[in-house]
């Protein structure tokens, strides 16, 4: 990574604990994904039509990853959660 690199990106080198968790996650989520067999975000151009079904798919991952077991739970993005 040379130093424009970081200019444009200086969340890269984080040690902000909240950026290291989530980036732990991220790959946590990915490695169990190319496991599986499944496609990632980064396989597909940004803004293509794969690359967004991918991207819903990889954040359903994330949530349940979050949330723990949720088989049959439909989760709406953008809508809360009902009691």
């Amino acid at each position: 990574m040379d130093v424009m690199d970081k200019d444009q990106f200086p969340f890269l080198d984080s040690d902000d604990p909240h950026f290291q968790h989530a980036r732990a996650l991220s790959l946590s989520v990915g490695a169990i994904r190319r496991a599986q067999g499944k496609c990632s975000p980064n396989d597909f151009p940004v803004g293509s039509l794969e690359w967004h079904f991918a991207i819903e798919d990889f954040a359903g991952d994330v949530l349940r990853a979050l949330m723990g077991e949720t088989e049959g739970v439909d989760i709406q993005v953008g809508e809360r959660p009902r009691d």
